[in-house]
């Protein structure tokens, strides 16, 4: 009896007072969210964009001007472990602290003002991909005959109220150009949306009741307008605010008379001069590219 009171004076072992985060007892526990699991998908995207970029590996002569990820995603649980692994919450975290360093580590030559993108789809990759599994990089290069080469184009309005009756899709300032109904609008999810191309909504002072009657079936993130330097070409894509599952559409009328409506998330229409975009059955934009 005195050896055991000596043993547990030295190892006592308390109860967990009340209301205590202590952990449960055998047989009730329960998993926790795995926070590893974050981490781990972040270190296998900087993996595959490594080996992606094996060809520019000490090749002076050739500067990366951007990068462009692809990843399928077919639930909401693995969009949010996309954007928490590519540091979403923090715009350039990913890409300076974690994506820059590696690339410098292995020889890989990035532009000054060099660009890193991200797309979740939800079915398939971009056919002029890179691919590994869920994965896809799109690589941008810089050179001065790409630079001279950009095609600018136009988006003019016919229906709908927007803040300017035309727009420049200029790649040399920007390469994805947003549309959707105001200029910031706030989201289901909560996150602060911008738009490039913007219709009034019914909050903004410059909304008019009849001139914006189209605005009212464009959604606050409806599409976007992707430019490609490889191609030299504009793509046009749902945005998830413009698919059918969200009640709104998002069709073009192209300019040999046939009509496609874009309504799975990642796919795009390739863009033609004077393909007609039309939102929400309502508002209307012609695209011209010089």
């Amino acid at each position: 009896m005195i050896n055991f009171l000596k043993r547990l004076l030295t190892n006592p072992t308390p109860a967990p007072p009340s209301g205590s985060d202590a952990a449960p007892a055998a047989g009730n526990h329960q998993p926790g969210l795995s926070i590893p699991a974050t981490r781990s998908r972040r270190e296998e995207i900087i993996r595959f964009i490594i080996n992606a970029l094996k060809p520019y590996i000490d090749e002076k002569a050739h500067t990366i001007a951007g990068l462009r990820l692809y990843v399928v995603c077919t639930d909401k649980e693995q969009e949010e472990i996309l954007e928490v692994a590519l540091c979403t919450d923090t715009p350039g975290m990913f890409k300076k602290d974690h994506l820059e360093r590696k690339l410098v580590n292995n020889f890989i030559q990035l532009s000054p003002d060099w660009f890193f993108e991200y797309h979740a789809v939800k079915d398939r990759l971009p056919d002029y991909c890179i691919t590994h599994g869920t994965m896809g990089l799109e690589v941008i290069r810089r050179g001065q005959d790409l630079v001279q080469n950009y095609s600018v184009a136009r988006l003019q309005v016919l229906a709908g109220q927007t803040e300017f009756t035309e727009y420049e899709l200029n790649p040399q300032k920007q390469l994805k150009f947003s549309i959707g109904r105001t200029r910031h609008p706030k989201l289901s999810s909560g996150k602060i949306h911008t738009n490039d191309i913007v219709f009034w909504g019914q909050d903004d002072p410059q909304f008019d009741a009849q001139k914006a009657a189209p605005n009212l079936h464009v959604s606050r993130n409806h599409a976007y307008i992707q430019y490609n330097p490889q191609l030299d070409k504009f793509f046009l894509f749902p945005d998830r605010g413009g698919l059918p599952e969200n009640g709104n559409k998002t069709r073009i009328y192209t300019i040999d008379d046939k009509v496609k409506s874009l309504n799975v998330p990642g796919v795009a229409h390739e863009l033609q001069s004077g393909d007609q975009i039309e939102l929400g059955g309502a508002a209307i934009l012609i695209f011209t590219q010089a």
